[in-house]
């Protein structure tokens, strides 16, 4: 049985190449929007001429010690710039607060947003598409991820400038599996391996469960939790055309009907498995941290934050385990955070000076700065052993990357360092989000949500759940295309 291992120490280099980073760049190739469409875009020949005095400009960003302190370097490195920094609000599955704004010609002149709900928005023009930008100012496609570049890309216009990225990832808690008799140096590489081991890893007290060996419903609140599940099965979201939802289809159920499997005969059934999780809830922990849960699927931003626990010894890897019918199959997803200009403002210029910015080298340093001094006092409030293990987000443009690499990233501790490297590779296969989602994206987030609980809930059985969020989704996709070719 072939499984991730972490032999591979001895061939990780301390930076990655150009090369090896541009396999995945772009050479490689609830809200119901109708009323939310903004006017078109101004062109780059009609922009705002620099002024003499410092010009403002308003960004929705998340309100931090980090961004706040990058928007003062920004200032700082540009005079002729200044900054009110406003909070962007809920931004994930949908961006109410954005999308309200710019409908009404009332949006800041930048923004950050995520890239689950991003082609829906652009389709409706609540961006402003910035090629003519790029051409001007020579900045080359090629230079960033593929995943990214292609969730920006509608219609063949791009219309934002990705700023990170993130795929999910499986981690295995080390000593847990010395305990068991299993091999601590590889992780399960198939669904069948998982059920192989949880059993093996659950920890009982009478007929209690202390300990589970794994939870598919873990982490708790993570509502994408199902899309992993079925795209490991072979699953996909909508058709080629974008026009036919596909969450109804057989891998769907098959992988839902699979989770509920795995809860009922390895976590003691929902209500049990559920409760225990709900006993974390506003903790600064979770149950994988705690050494109550031996397997997790998670995501890469965990890799660093998981290091804070001197008494947690844990690996991972960005190749998720598979179905048997998808045995060999490299499979993830990746999505992040991008930042655009909105498509009404006379600020265009301040606005792109900063998102070249803000994705350059001269962002990772400044927000590296910040971070890593939050960090270091952190890491003296809990008391904690040794120097901090400090591992920024991962920036999506290359030259960025490298600065990371170099700085940040090369001096990790070795198995750290290791699955970074892993999840670096994993971003040359995962598929983008923005190109999961579609037209419908908001609807469908919701619809993955609505199906999971209502199935592991027993409520609906998988197929009735998905049967039911299949309709909404297909109802706003049906819509949403309407919309658009009668505009």
């Amino acid at each position: 049985m072939a499984r991730v291992t972490t032999e591979e120490s001895t061939n990780v280099q301390a930076g990655v190449s150009r090369r090896n980073f541009l396999k995945g760049t772009a050479a490689a190739a609830g809200l119901t929007l109708a009323a939310c469409v903004a006017p078109g875009p101004q062109a780059a020949s009609d922009m705002a001429a620099p002024a003499d005095e410092p010009v403002n400009i308003q960004i929705w960003w998340r309100i931090n010690p980090t961004t706040e302190g990058v928007i003062q370097v920004f200032q700082e490195q540009h005079p002729e710039i200044t900054i009110s920094l406003g909070d962007l609000g809920e931004a994930v599955y949908g961006t109410p607060k954005y999308v309200t704004a710019v409908a009404a010609g009332k949006g800041p002149d930048v923004s950050y947003q995520n890239r689950h709900t991003f082609r829906q928005f652009a389709s409706r023009n609540l961006y402003r598409p910035i090629e003519d930008l790029l051409e001007r100012d020579n900045v080359e496609k090629g230079n960033f991820m593929a995943g990214p570049i292609a969730d920006l890309t509608w219609q063949g216009t791009l219309y934002g400038l990705p700023h990170t990225a993130g795929t999910r990832y499986f981690f295995w808690n080390r000593t847990h599996f010395e305990e068991a008799g299993l091999d601590p140096d590889v992780g399960p590489e198939t669904w069948d391996d998982i059920m192989e081991m949880a059993p093996q890893l659950n920890k009982m007290e009478g007929d209690r469960i202390v300990r589970y060996g794994f939870l598919p419903h873990f982490p708790p609140g993570l509502s994408d939790q199902l899309l992993i599940y079925a795209m490991e099965n072979g699953g996909v979201s909508q058709s080629e055309d974008g026009r036919t939802n596909l969450i109804n289809t057989d891998p769907w159920v098959e992988a839902l009907e699979w989770c509920v499997h795995m809860i009922d005969e390895f976590g003691g059934g929902n209500a049990a498995a559920s409760s225990f999780m709900e006993g974390f809830a506003g903790q600064p922990v979770d149950p994988f941290a705690q050494g109550q849960v031996s397997m997790c699927s998670y995501g890469n931003w965990m890799i660093g934050r998981y290091a804070k626990f001197p008494d947690l010894d844990y690996d991972g890897t960005g190749l998720m385990p598979v179905s048997p019918s998808n045995e060999g199959a490299q499979v993830n997803w990746s999505c992040g955070w991008t930042f655009v200009i909105d498509p009404n403002t006379e600020l265009v210029e301040q606005g792109w000076e900063f998102l070249k910015w803000v994705i350059s080298e001269k962002y990772v340093r400044a927000a590296g700065t910040v971070g890593l001094e939050l960090e270091k006092a952190e890491w003296a409030r809990q008391q904690l052993p040794g120097e901090p293990i400090f591992a920024p987000t991962p920036p999506v443009y290359q030259p960025a990357m490298q600065f990371m690499l170099d700085e940040y990233y090369s001096v990790l501790p070795e198995r750290q360092k290791i699955m970074m490297q892993r999840y670096l590779d994993s971003e040359t296969f995962s598929v983008g989000c923005g190109q999961i989602a579609g037209l419908a994206a908001a609807e469908l987030w919701i619809g993955f949500k609505n199906a999971w609980e209502s199935a592991l809930t027993k409520k609906q059985t998988p197929q009735e759940a998905l049967d039911a969020s299949h309709a909404d989704v297909q109802k706003a996709l049906d819509a949403a295309w309407e919309n658009l070719e009668s505009a």
